[in-house]
């Protein structure tokens, strides 16, 4: 995902700037040369932050059908002290 750059102080200086960035892509605000915030569209942040079930949150549409079958532990090299 592409990210825009804007300094705390160009912020500042021009919001609606910042909003026209934000609403094409989140916008990465820095303050001193660090990432501080991020403003993203409220359509955005909807779709990717918002509190999910979990059904919504385990459920991928885009998995097959296939069964989950975890390799078997092995217990071969331990030892057993009682």
């Amino acid at each position: 995902m592409k990210m825009s750059f804007m300094t705390g102080a160009a912020f500042n200086r021009n919001p609606s700037k910042a909003k026209k960035e934000a609403s094409e892509r989140p916008l990465v605000i820095t303050d001193r040369g660090e990432a501080a915030y991020v403003l993203v569209s409220y359509a955005e942040f909807q779709v990717n932050w918002t509190p999910k079930t979990l059904f919504e949150a385990l459920r991928d549409p885009s998995a097959d059908e296939r069964e989950f079958e975890p390799a078997r532990p092995g217990f071969d090299n331990r030892t057993v002290e009682f």
